[in-house]
């Protein structure tokens, strides 16, 4: 009998202590926030209610160049292509910023885009494909970001700093209150704050176009003509004798241009010499047609 109360009391106590030890680990428990315009809780300690943290999403700025060979007869028209692809888009998502091109043997072209950064990998995407259907193929491509969060942050609260001193000077000089000296300094800081203000608003507007809008840089090229398909080895190869050669041409243009002048040169040269030689026999001559003092006087 004393052994049946005993495991009652026993377990009482276990049951007692159990509901404690729930009561201190529901007080550690962080309750959940409360929605939007209830107040109910507001006032109540950090046992009720949750700051809830703000995430802020990194600003970043992309920059995508591509480098692009094609048979030379397809690089304009790809060019092209490519800059229709930017109109269909819309000025909004797509604008033209600069376009190169020349002809001949060594075709090249080169395109600068500013695209909308939610639709700037979709479009890069494209690009590489129309390149494969005429026949070319991507040699180099590159995407690199830019996080300009703090750039911002900083030209934000330089805006707001300014603000509110333009604010206070402002009042300042509304009240009329003070020397004419007072007044005049006031209009000048005004003026400083009020440029200085103008400045960061420029300056942020550019950097949040930056991360609107990324910028696309596309260069394009011939590939060397009987080797297209060789890979990085031929198109090395062709590279090189491309280098060879333009090196070759520019040494004899130098020379054609040289050529003249050097004529020139060489005339003035043998003249000068002509000239020495002539007056190096000069005193020669005059000595030998002078009198000796053995020579019998002349009747």
């Amino acid at each position: 009998m004393s052994s049946t109360i005993l495991c009652f009391i026993l377990t009482g106590c276990s049951q007692v202590s159990s509901r404690k030890a729930a009561e201190k680990l529901n007080a550690y428990d962080v309750a959940p926030a409360a929605p939007p315009g209830d107040t109910a809780n507001e006032g109540k300690g950090d046992e009720t209610t949750a700051t809830p943290l703000t995430v802020t999403l990194p600003q970043i700025a992309y920059d995508y160049k591509y480098s692009f060979r094609l048979p030379a007869d397809r690089v304009a028209s790809t060019q092209q292509m490519h800059i229709a692809a930017c109109d269909k888009l819309g000025l909004a998502r797509c604008q033209l910023v600069s376009s190169e091109s020349s002809s001949g043997n060594g075709s090249a072209a080169s395109l600068k885009l500013r695209v909308a950064s939610d639709v700037a990998r979709r479009f890069s995407a494209t690009l590489v494909d129309s390149v494969a259907k005429a026949g070319g193929r991507a040699v180099d491509q590159s995407i690199s970001a830019e996080d300009v969060s703090k750039e911002i942050s900083d030209t934000s609260a330089r805006i707001r700093q300014r603000e509110l001193l333009v604010q206070r000077l402002t009042q300042i000089l509304q009240s009329r209150t003070g020397k004419v000296s007072e007044l005049v300094e006031a209009e000048r800081s005004v003026a400083a704050a009020q440029e200085e203000l103008d400045q960061a608003k420029a300056w942020l507007i550019q950097l949040q176009g930056r991360v609107a809008m990324s910028d696309v840089e596309i260069d394009y090229a011939a590939a060397v003509a009987g080797a297209p398909d060789q890979g990085p080895l031929g198109e090395t190869v062709g590279q090189s004798w491309g280098f060879f050669t333009s090196a070759l041409y520019a040494i004899l243009r130098l020379a054609i241009f040289l050529a003249p002048w050097a004529v020139v040169g060489i005339g003035i040269f043998l003249a000068a010499r002509a000239a020495r030689r002539r007056w190096a026999r000069a005193p020669a001559t005059d000595i030998e047609s002078l009198p000796s003092d053995d020579a019998p006087p002349l009747a």
